[in-house]
């Protein structure tokens, strides 16, 4: 891998997976005017002609050309153009912190990518011949793979991808910089929308991004009344049905001392002849004379 100064009018960015984000450009180009340029962004060349393709250092790229800077150091990497395009997804996923969204994005990309590169190891592939059989068995498959090289779970890694597919593709460009974009749960409630009904979503939450929930969103696209709030007594059993019983039991025998009278009015009045039965005789020996009667 060279390390070598390219002529920015010379790198070819193309379209990026990710989309570039303003401010950490401004904040890039505010540090390469002072000390230049720390990281070398990555590039493979373009047949025999002087052009390179950028694989990975999209923001590098705005912010060198935010500097005023005509030059970008690089490295200069021996790949094909699918290979290309696993460095720079690897690249985006190891190196920076991503939202929700584009690590889906990401991620969904590696996987086909991966399956071009290896198609033996996807699902339903070429496995006629022995050889591709035995080789399936030494190449792992696309969740285990990732999973091993960027140290995420397999269920991470899988319900990732599968959150890609569920939302389209103007939708996440549209989304793309929101706050919708880091939140995974609220993502995961606009991929359970129509298309059409995602893409009211996403122009809902550019122009009102203070409503944060999805569910409200659609509400309020749909114009319907607000639902009242929870009663008190609601509150109370959502948070009983969360107890479990040792907790439950624990709250009824507080209850019970607090208010002993109602508590037992309240048992009396819906328990069975059988529970009766048993209440009397659990509570005749504690009333007063019961002894003396028994005695007589």
């Amino acid at each position: 891998m060279n390390v070598i100064e390219i002529p920015l009018d010379q790198i070819e960015v193309g379209d990026r997976l990710r989309t570039v984000e303003p401010s950490w450009v401004e904040f890039l180009a505010a540090s390469m005017a002072e000390r230049g340029q720390d990281t070398p962004v990555w590039v493979r060349k373009i047949g025999r002609s002087e052009k390179y393709s950028l694989i990975a250092g999209g923001h590098r790229i705005a912010a060198l050309k935010a500097a005023g800077k005509a030059v970008a150091i690089a490295s200069v990497v021996k790949a094909s153009e699918t290979e290309a395009q696993l460095l720079e997804i690897d690249e985006n996923l190891i190196r920076r912190e991503l939202t929700p969204l584009d690590r889906a994005t990401f991620l969904a990309r590696r996987k086909a990518v991966y399956e071009e590169l290896h198609p033996e190891t996807k699902q339903g592939g070429d496995r006629k011949s022995d050889q591709n059989a035995e080789l399936c068995g030494l190449i792992p498959a696309f969740s285990e793979a990732t999973a091993e090289k960027l140290g995420l779970s397999r269920r991470t890694i899988e319900t990732a991808v599968q959150l890609h597919s569920l939302i389209v593709d103007d939708v996440r460009k549209t989304i793309s910089g929101t706050w919708l974009a880091a939140s995974g749960a609220q993502l995961m409630a606009l991929g359970k929308l129509t298309p059409d009904q995602q893409r009211k979503v996403a122009f809902f939450t550019v122009q009102h991004p203070d409503v944060r929930n999805v569910g409200e969103i659609v509400r309020q696209i749909e114009n319907r009344p607000k639902p009242p709030a929870p009663e008190k007594l609601e509150k109370f059993l959502s948070f009983w049905r969360k107890c479990d019983p040792e907790e439950q039991q624990q709250i009824v025998e507080y209850a019970s001392a607090q208010m002993p009278s109602v508590a037992c009015r309240s048992a009396w009045d819906k328990a069975s002849d059988f529970e009766k039965r048993t209440i009397v005789e659990d509570f005749a020996p504690r009333l007063r004379g019961f002894s003396e009667k028994e005695a007589a």
